[in-house]
């Protein structure tokens, strides 16, 4: 079992096509099926069901599949560290971050690279679902989130850095019919929003509704802010988000109208673990917490 044969099964279990995938790696398709016939001798089971029409995983094959995307991923990101290393960069972390957290996190990006520029930060733009996850696992360095997502116990510590409210995104073409102050004139509308499954974003959303008297009419569910944002784009609902994913998703069609009150307030945080002291850390840690003392 070698990278070749694992970056090859993971096309084909894709692809479900021989053909794309030696194509997709410059080789013939006698050779695919000869790398992944190797493959599955060595793991001792058949990994795909072969016909004269089609390709398909076996029930091996689907369990198989995670591993090889995990050990791919592995194998890549060290293979960019390392390569990172041996050109003199000396610094690294890894972070998470909400995409309501972006402006701060390229602030804080913005002071490292002039201060540090060798240094290497891994980003990932999480969800709120991921994030939570993340902060359960511990698998990033440094996190970006907000109040509510920090776990319970002694773990980590956190540092304000920003305070925002979430916000009314409305199809311009209906905004002249809106009056926050009668949250009627917004109820008469659909809405559309996050999963339900996010459900730090979830219940603030059905919090705020709930203290003006509405219950929201919500006529789709989307994986990722950013479609819940061009689904107002397009004029399919209303939606209530983050005021900073307003800005960073923005589209010509959606008009922002902020949320009064305390109760839609939004509170980032900068989130690190407790006894994790080593210089790269302590750097990255450094310099946000200097940003937002």
């Amino acid at each position: 079992m070698d990278m070749i044969q694992l970056q090859l099964f993971a096309s084909i279990a894709r692809t479900l096509n021989f053909s794309r995938t030696a194509e997709q790696f410059f080789i013939t398709q006698p050779a695919v099926s000869h790398q992944v016939k190797k493959l599955e001798n060595s793991l001792g089971v058949k990994l795909l069901k072969r016909s004269s029409h089609d390709v398909s995983l076996t029930a091996e094959g689907e369990e198989f599949l995670a591993y090889v995307d995990r050990i791919l991923s592995i194998s890549f990101d060290a293979e960019n560290r390392i390569q990172n290393m041996a050109s003199g960069r000396s610094g690294h972390v890894r972070v998470a971050a909400l995409s309501s957290a972006s402006y701060q996190l390229s602030d804080c990006l913005i002071k490292l690279y002039r201060e540090h520029p060798s240094f290497q930060v891994d980003i990932d733009l999480l969800e709120g679902t991921e994030m939570t996850d993340a902060l359960k696992r511990g698998s990033y360095d440094f996190f970006f989130a907000v109040v509510p997502m920090i776990p319970a116990g002694n773990e980590y510590e956190y540092a304000v850095i920003h305070e925002g409210s979430l916000e009314l995104l409305v199809n311009k073409g209906i905004v002249t019919t809106i009056d926050l102050s009668d949250w009627s004139t917004i109820e008469r509308y659909p809405f559309v929003s996050v999963p339900r499954s996010d459900m730090t974003l979830s219940n603030h959303i059905t919090r705020i509704c709930s203290e003006r008297g509405i219950t929201p009419n919500i006529i789709n569910y989307y994986n990722r802010a950013e479609s819940v944002v061009l689904s107002v784009n397009a004029g399919v609902g209303i939606a209530i988000l983050p005021g900073e994913l307003g800005k960073l998703y923005q589209r010509p069609n959606v008009i922002s109208l902020p949320i009064d009150g305390e109760d839609a307030k939004i509170i980032t945080v900068f989130i690190w673990k407790k006894g994790d002291d080593n210089i790269a850390g302590r750097i990255f840690r450094d310099t946000v917490t200097s940003l937002f003392p």
